[in-house]
């Protein structure tokens, strides 16, 4: 149902497009940082055993995974006020959301065992229960501003751009501030990092609040429907292009992105050059970067499925050159690295905007529009495979041999070798995965976009 049958709206825009862009700019300026440096901070710094923070990490993460229905449910629930449906929660949750981000990093390095598990652990909760208040709401929100499926691409790849300039401070200066001359993380200076970004990040969601409309509102019902979680999940599960989506989109967290997580421990075992991250970070990014230029043209010529699946095959043959073969140029590696990002840019670009084409079949299957739900339950897989993929890093460097009581230049011999193995390998399967799940499930084209609508 259209909201500007009830009153007059701004037609869809420019200035929903930067709004939206805002939002993900905002989420990133936390969310970034913490699937960046959390592992280098609790387990180098902090000197948490890398074994034991892979069991911390999958327990937060199955916490924040519980959270998404339960926040989705609630925000299906809630009334359109005179700000929208999501805006409040995004509007009370922020404040939260920066306040945890700083707890998270609290440098205690000398408090006892147990003090730095319990922080890691309860602090994290904490923080996932602020930010999916705030992303899940968010994310909602995209099939609320516009029904038009150009439109939904536009806002996906403007929800794109955001998160790309907020990784950018992130992955590239961040890595020239925080490493001392061997090449150790100072574990001091994170908290001051994650101050300033939060801070900038409760203003992007301000700048979201304010630019952006709520323009489409499901039908209400004339009787108060009880809200059915278990009937949501099954219609999820029935949703065929939806679970394409969502395979392919645990494959690349759980798998693909592991690149990032294990980046630091490459450079600083393998390579034993930490300033190269700041490069490899801008080369990675540079192809995704392109593939948002990019993606407007190509959907002229290609459907969003196929600009979201055959490029994966560029993605799996680059990280398995890297995993198999081993290369001692560390520049060779980086652009082997930018190749495999460069097949997913396009995913990356247009992920969201096949979420929401998701979530319009089926309405069009059930009648019932549950964007809040379908989104959380999307959103539940996503950080479970958050979870399992930074569970997996920390676990894989742990049986490496790594110890995090040593100095980068002071591991055993073999320990090195082993990382860099780990660091290609995992990608190689997840990019497998996800060109076979959205070739094989995801059976949505854009014309028969145009008939949901």
């Amino acid at each position: 149902m259209d909201m500007s049958t009830n009153k007059q709206l701004r037609p869809f825009g420019m200035r929903d497009k930067i709004g939206y862009a805002f939002g993900d700019f905002g989420c990133n300026m936390s969310f970034a940082f913490i699937n960046s440096y959390l592992m280098l901070f609790y387990v180098t710094c902090m000197k948490i055993d890398p074994k034991h923070f892979a069991v911390l990490i999958l327990l937060g993460k199955i916490f924040d995974a519980i959270n998404d229905p339960i926040i989705g449910g609630l925000c299906d629930a809630t009334k359109p006020g005179k700000d929208g449906k999501f805006k409040p929660w995004i509007k009370w949750a922020s404040p939260v959301l920066l306040l945890s981000s700083i707890a998270l990093f609290i440098y205690a390095p000398s408090a006892p065992y147990g003090v730095k598990i319990a922080m890691c652990l309860g602090i994290y909760c904490l923080w996932s229960v602020a930010y999916t208040s705030v992303n899940v709401p968010y994310g909602s929100m995209q099939s609320c501003i516009t029904n038009d499926p150009a439109g939904r691409s536009s806002l996906s790849q403007w929800r794109s751009i955001g998160a790309m300039c907020a990784q950018i401070p992130i992955m590239i200066l961040l890595p020239l501030l925080v490493y001392d001359k061997n090449d150790n993380p100072r574990g001091e200076l994170f908290i001051i990092f994650v101050g300033v970004m939060g801070a900038i990040g409760l203003v992007s969601f301000y700048l979201l609040r304010r630019m952006t409309t709520e323009r489409i509102a499901a039908a209400q019902p004339q009787e108060k429907q009880k809200f059915n979680y278990f009937s949501t999940l099954g219609s999820f599960f029935k949703n065929k292009p939806m679970m394409g989506v969502t395979i392919s989109t645990v494959a690349y967290l759980a798998l693909m992105m592991t690149v990032t997580t294990s980046m630091p421990y490459i450079f600083m075992c393998y390579f034993q050059n930490t300033k190269l991250i700041t490069i490899a970070t801008m080369l990675a990014g540079c192809p995704v970067a392109l593939g948002i230029l990019l993606v407007k043209p190509m959907l002229k010529k290609f459907t969003k499925k196929q600009l979201c699946t055959y490029p994966f095959v560029l993605s799996a043959i680059s990280a398995g050159v890297a995993a198999f073969v081993r290369i001692r140029n560390p520049y060779v590696w980086i652009v082997l690295v930018a190749i495999a990002m460069f097949g997913s840019a396009f995913y990356l670009t247009l992920m969201w905007a096949l979420v929401a084409d998701c979530i319009d079949y089926q309405e069009r299957r059930t009648g019932r529009r549950e964007e809040s739900s379908i989104y959380a339950t999307y959103s539940l897989f996503r950080k479970i495979a958050q979870g399992v993929g930074a569970a997996v890093v920390s676990w894989a460097i742990g049986m490496t041999g790594y110890d995090q009581k040593l100095g980068a230049l002071e591991q055993a011999a073999g320990v090195p070798e082993k990382i860099y193995f780990v660091t290609a390998f995992l990608p190689f399967i997840g990019a497998l995965i996800s060109l076979i799940s959205m070739h094989f499930l995801y059976n949505l084209d854009d014309n028969a976009q145009e008939k949901v609508k």
